[in-house]
């Protein structure tokens, strides 16, 4: 658009130089009429059409310049864009590695605290298993003993018998308790 609006500029001054001039004629001969501004008029106009070429052609390059330099600046922006959208996604996919990476730890975490937590069971039912044995081996002795001497009636014998006999169940669901802990302990460890 520029471009045209110069053109037709150049070319109304240059049609204005054209007419406003004067030709002068010189007379050499009574027969010759020659003009001699009006060869100066043609280079005048030669001169003046190479330099409206000339602006002509200097627009054209700087707007050719001015769309190159244009598309360098949207090629750099979509450039730019991309490697902001590949940071974001780099940093999309460290994010969620870390997270992963973090469920992994608390999850070894709780089955760490699980595993000590069955293996603390473990230890408490075979304490407690020892502790009922011992109960049972000083029951059973005290039993024989009194027995023996002759100190307990019959019903006295069966009350004491009645109390081994739990002891015995007792010691006997703790062990059933202790399989259970440990089956549940070696299920954690694989």
């Amino acid at each position: 658009m520029n471009t045209k609006i110069l053109l037709i500029v150049f070319a109304f001054f240059g049609f204005q130089l054209a007419i406003a001039q004067e030709t002068k004629t010189v007379v050499i001969d009574s027969m010759s009429v020659v003009s001699v501004d009006l060869v100066q008029q043609k280079m005048l106009n030669k001169q003046a059409n190479k330099e409206k070429d000339a602006a002509a052609k200097a627009l054209k390059d700087a707007e050719k310049d001015r769309k190159k330099a244009q598309k360098e600046l949207d090629k750099a922006e979509k450039s730019r864009e991309r490697a902001e959208k590949e940071r974001a996604k780099a940093e999309k996919v460290r994010d969620k590695a870390q997270k992963e990476k973090e469920k992994a730890v608390r999850k070894i975490e709780k089955e760490q605290k699980k595993i000590a937590k069955a293996d603390k069971s473990v230890e408490k039912l075979n304490s407690k298993i020892g502790k009922a044995e011992k109960d049972y081996t000083k029951m059973q002795a005290k039993l024989d003993k009194s027995v023996a001497k002759g100190k307990l009636s019959e019903v006295d014998i069966q009350k004491g018998n009645i109390k081994i006999s739990k002891k015995q169940l007792q010691i006997k669901e703790l062990e059933a308790d202790l399989i259970k802990a440990k089956e549940k302990l070696e299920k954690l460890q694989k």
